[in-house]
This record gives C-alpha cells, structure tokens and sequence, in this order.
C-alpha cells in the first residue's frame, strides 16, 4: 500500500499543472507584488491604559493643554520676586514677610507675592501670583513669620515655566509607537484613561509534513517545533497566534485545513512543504482554493517561501529549513502584516552598526545575513555570520544572532562601514554583549 501512495505522488509531482512549476522571482517585485495584493484591514480598540503596556498606539496622543499648566517649583522653598532678593547673601540675608505656602495644586488659590514677602512652596507645585523665582530652601533659614534669604535669585530661577515641558496640541506618542510604563503614566497626567490601539491580528499556524507526524509517533516532544519561531515572533510584534497542528503531505487535506480556517484567523502560516522536492504539496494544496502570488524568490535562504490569498487573506507558505524560516518570517510575513493590520508601522526595530567583516551577495540573490551585536567603546559592532551553504539548517546561527541585513543582489559591504540592522524581533537589544 505504501507503495502505492509513493508511485502516486510521483505521478502527481512529474504531471503537476505546468503553470504552477516553481519559479524564483526577483525578491522586490514580488514583496511589491504581495503588498499591493492585500488592502490595508486595520482594525483598532480602546483599552484601559493600565492593559496598554506593550500595544501599538493606533493615533497621535496630543497633548489637551500646556504640561505643566502653570508656572511650578522645582524644588521646596520659597516663592519670591526676584528684584527683592538682590544683594542677599550667606553673611547679609535679606528678610521677606511669608504670607502662606503652597503644598499642591489648588491651595491658597487667592495666594499672592508682593514686594517684600514670600511664600513657602512644595517641588511641583505652583507659583503663586506675583512670584517669579524660587529659593531652595537649603539658602534660607525661618524666623517666625519671615524668612531669612541668602541667596540672590535670578528671574525664573528653579521654576519650570507654563508649557516648558509640552505645548497644547503637541504630539506626545506618536502614532504606531509601542506603550511603555512611562507612557503609561503620561497617559493618566493627562487624564486619559482609555487609549486607542491596534487590534491585534489572529494568526493560524500549521506544519506540514509527514516526517512530523513520525516524530511524533515516536514519542518527540516538539516534532514541529520551528512553529514555535514563527508563533514567538508574531506575539513580539503585536499579534496573536493558534497552534493549528499537524498535517500531512497531501494537497487535498492541505487545501481542507485551509478551507476550515481561514474564515476564522486574519492569516494562516503553513510551515513545511514548501520546496520542490516529491513531497512537498503545500504549494498546491493552497493553489487548489487560492491564488498563488507568488512561490518562489531570489531571497537566499528563503527562496521556496510563498504568499497566496484565500478569501481575500493572506497565506503564507514558509520554508522548513530554519534560516529559511527566519528569513521568510522577517522579510515577508512582517512586512505585509505590518502594511496590512498596522497602516504600514515598522515593527521591527533597526540600529545603525559598524560592520566588523566584509560581506557580500551573489548576483542574482537578495542575502538575509544574520549578525552578532556588541557594544564597543566606538558604539554598536555587527559581525555578520559566515557558514557554508548560509547555515540556513543550523539554529545556533539564530540564537548567537541579535538581527540582520538584507544585501541587494552583487552588493559588497566593506568592514567598517556602518550598516542597518533590522533587529529579529523587539527582545533582541537585551541579548547584547560589551566588549
């Protein structure tokens, strides 16, 4: 029976439909080509700024009035106009009526320096009218009802002035940034308690193959494991993800499984099958229900990566070998997720970096190149990763890497020269060594 099942797909992979042969096109047309395939699908909600930690802000946060509102003390001591402290000194102070103090917003609003008074206030809180400096207090010292100054202030000196901070209508996030616990607090100082984020895609991931599935009647704990890459990698920049199993190599179930789901997921990943070898049929699995953009690319590794488009979605056909899995995710996946649920935001963070060694790309190949970072005294260093064949099977190439380049086809970087590095995703920064 088993070779039955052989002869057929043999019969199936020499008599395949001409038009579906493999074809490596040029990486840039079809990324082009795969973007403009897929409309923008944004979709977006508010959530409590206290959950936002990590979300993408869907709008430009302006800033509602001026940040601080008024005039404020930068440090505790006391309110004064700056002309009556002229002259004072340690040995000669100058003494000034205090007519009450500040301690917060709101009290002694009726409050007022005149000339020949002060008044005592807190670090943040508002001058009071007339008052157009402040004296710390470590350069006073109380008698009574007066206080002693001995030091000669200059106008606004440790005031921090209406607006100096942010001006009304001033963007303070920016559209597409991640919220940080700073943002969060930035939020609430200007009384937003709801923010609008990105929804965040659903994204199916499958594998493929049935050399999974024996691994796993053998008793492998994670026969599909490059999943957990893909899976991993798609949280980190803002979307979430359904383990949707393992299948086998067989164009009929293929095309089930994507006949299931795709209503219910904003994208499917497939990952596996997607070369060209006797029992690789993920490609035509999708093709039986889809329309292939595009199998087949001048990216190296990655070249049998894929993208086709199932009721208006995306399907992705991802390479099994683990460099050509990376690859795939961060110069395809990414990029149309980001054009298609994030209007196009960079969701992968880049660097400038010194390249340590030279590195190139054959004629006719777009180089994924994954590289090392560490910080040295003149900055950010890369050195670019150098195995035989690209080392696209090889996943310790992935864990010693912090990111990549991407080298046009014939492109020659020299050492020395200071390159991009897109990072592998949002974590990479806390791998980085110092020399």
């Amino acid at each position: 029976m088993r070779h039955i099942i052989f002869i057929s797909k043999m019969v199936w992979f020499f008599y395949m439909p001409l038009e579906y042969k493999f074809k490596a096109k040029p990486y840039d047309e079809v990324l082009k080509s795969a973007l403009q395939a897929f409309p923008q699908k944004a979709a977006y909600e508010l959530v409590h700024v206290s959950e936002a930690l990590g979300r993408r802000v869907a709008e430009d946060v302006h800033a509602p009035f001026d940040i601080p509102r008024k005039n404020i003390a930068f440090y505790d001591g006391y309110a004064v106009r700056h002309e009556d402290t002229k002259g004072a000194t340690a040995s000669n102070p100058i003494k000034l009526r205090v007519v009450g103090l500040v301690l917060k917003d709101g009290e002694e609003v009726g409050l007022r320096v005149e000339k020949g008074t002060a008044a005592y206030l807190s670090a943040n809180s508002p001058l009071p009218e007339g008052a157009d400096a402040v004296i710390r207090e470590e350069f006073t010292s109380r008698q009574g009802d007066y206080v002693l100054v001995k030091k000669e202030a200059e106008l606004y000196e440790d005031v921090v002035l209406r607006g100096e901070d942010v001006k009304k209508s001033e963007v303070l996030i920016s559209r597409g940034s991640v919220i940080r616990p700073q943002d969060q607090v930035l939020l609430l100082e200007i009384g937003l308690t709801r923010v609008k984020v990105y929804r965040e895609p659903i994204i199916g991931i499958a594998s493929v193959g049935d050399e999974h599935l024996e691994r796993f009647e053998k008793g492998i704990p994670y026969p599909d494991n490059y999943s957990f890459l893909l899976s991993s990698t798609l949280r980190l920049i803002g979307c979430k993800t359904v383990s949707l199993g393992i299948f086998r190599d067989d164009p009929e179930e293929i095309a089930e499984l994507i006949s299931k789901n795709i209503d219910y997921y904003d994208a499917l990943t497939l990952i596996g099958g997607a070369s060209r070898g006797m029992k690789d049929y993920t490609g035509m699995g999708v093709e039986k229900i889809g329309e292939v953009i595009f199998h087949g690319t001048t990216l190296s590794p990655g070249k049998v990566s894929g993208v086709c488009k199932v009721n208006g979605k995306p399907v992705f056909i991802v390479p099994g070998h683990i460099g050509s899995a990376a690859s795939c995710i961060c110069n395809i996946i990414v990029p149309i997720i980001s054009k298609t649920y994030y209007d196009g935001v960079e969701l992968l963070p880049k660097v400038l970096a010194k390249l340590t060694t030279s590195v190139e790309a054959r004629p006719e190949s777009y180089t994924f190149r994954t590289v090392s970072l560490e910080w040295c005294n003149d900055g950010l260093n890369a050195t670019p990763h150098l195995r035989r064949l690209g080392g696209s099977t090889l996943i310790t190439i992935l864990s010693k890497a912090g990111g990549f380049i991407l080298i046009p086809p014939g492109v020659k970087l020299s050492a020395g020269e200071i390159v991009k590095v897109t990072l592998l995703n949002p974590l990479e920064a806390f791998s980085w060594k110092s020399s």
